[in-house]
C-alpha cells in the first residue's frame, strides 16, 4: 500500500524530459564548440547564434512545453552581443574567417577595406617618418665631432638601414627599383586592398575542421594585407574559458602546501600539466 502512494514518473514525464534533451542538445554542443581548447576564434561567435536562433524558432509541431523552453533560452540568448561596436568587432572576425565568410553582409566587407586602407596609410607615414629619422641621424653622424660618441651614432644609423643586398641584387638595383616603382603605379592602395578582398571572397568556403589561423598562414603570399589583418581578429578567444582553465590549474599547482616553489619550477609544472 505505502509503495503504491509514492508518486511515480508517468509517461507524460517521459516523454518531456525526452523532448527538453531533444531541445537542449544543442546547446551543450555550442558551449563545447565555445569552450575549446583548440582555436576557438571569435569568428565562430556569430554563426553559432545564427544556429541556436534557428533551432530555438518556435514551430507549429512544437509542444507547449517546448515553446516555452524555446522562448525562454532564445529570450536570454538574444541578448546577447547587442552593443553596436562589438558587434560590428565580431561581424569582422566572422568575415575572416574563411569557414563562415558567407555568412556576412556586403556593409562589413566595406568596413574592411576601409580599415585596411587606414592601417596601410598609417603604416606608410610610420615609413617615411622613420626614413627621416634615418637621413636625420645620418647627417648628425657625418657633423659629430671625431672625440664625441661616434659609435652611439653609427649604431643607431645601422639600426635603420635597409639589410645589406646580395651581390646580385646590388648588380641589378636599378631594375629592380624600377619594377617596384612600375608596380606602384600599376594599381593604387585601395584597388589592391578591393583586388584581395575580391579574391578571398571567390574562394569557396573551407570545412570546419580547418584551422583558420594556419589557412591564413598558408595564404599569406597571395593575399598579404589581408592575412595580416585576419591574425589581429582571429587571435582573439571566443570565450575566456582557455584563460580561466589556466587559472585553475596554477590554483591547483601553487597551493598552501607548495608556497615554496621557485617561479620557474611552477611555470614549467603549469605547462606541463596544460600539455599532458
Amino acid at each position: 500500500m505505502e509503495k503504491d502512494r509514492l508518486e511515480r514518473l508517468s509517461d507524460d514525464d517521459y516523454r518531456k524530459a525526452e523532448q527538453f534533451i531533444r531541445v537542449m542538445k544543442i546547446l551543450c554542443t555550442s558551449t563545447i564548440c565555445i569552450s575549446a581548447e583548440r582555436s576557438p576564434t571569435l569568428g565562430q561567435i556569430l554563426p553559432i547564434l545564427g544556429k541556436l536562433q534557428h533551432h530555438f524558432t518556435v514551430t507549429d509541431e512544437d509542444s507547449s512545453f517546448t515553446q516555452t523552453i524555446k522562448d525562454k533560452i532564445w529570450g536570454d540568448l538574444s541578448k546577447r552581443y547587442q552593443d553596436e561596436s562589438i558587434r560590428q568587432f565580431l561581424e569582422e572576425g566572422t568575415a575572416l574567417d574563411p569557414r563562415f565568410k558567407t555568412k556576412v553582409g556586403d556593409e562589413v566587407w566595406t568596413r574592411l577595406q576601409e580599415e585596411l586602407v587606414t592601417r596601410i596609410s598609417q603604416q606608410n607615414k610610420g615609413v617615411t617618418q622613420a626614413q627621416q629619422m634615418e637621413q636625420e641621424l645620418e647627417r648628425t653622424a657625418g657633423d659629430h665631432d671625431d672625440n664625441s660618441s661616434d659609435e652611439d651614432c653609427t649604431a643607431a644609423v645601422t639600426t635603420l638601414k635597409k639589410p645589406k643586398l646580395s651581390a646580385l641584387e646590388e648588380l641589378f638595383a636599378d631594375e629592380d627599383m624600377a619594377v617596384e616603382i612600375r608596380q606602384e603605379n600599376t594599381f593604387s592602395t585601395t584597388e589592391k586592398i578591393e583586388e584581395e578582398i575580391q579574391r578571398y571572397r571567390g574562394l569557396p568556403s573551407t570545412l570546419t575542421s580547418v584551422n583558420p589561423v594556419t589557412w591564413w598562414w598558408n595564404a599569406r603570399d597571395n593575399m598579404p594585407m589581408l592575412s595580416d589583418l585576419a591574425t589581429r581578429y582571429l587571435c582573439v578567444q571566443a570565450s575566456s574559458t582557455p584563460s580561466e582553465r589556466t587559472f585553475s590549474t596554477a590554483g591547483d599547482t601553487i597551493s598552501q602546501e607548495r608556497a615554496c616553489l621557485c617561479p620557474e619550477k611552477a611555470d614549467m609544472l603549469i605547462v606541463l600539466k596544460k600539455n599532458c
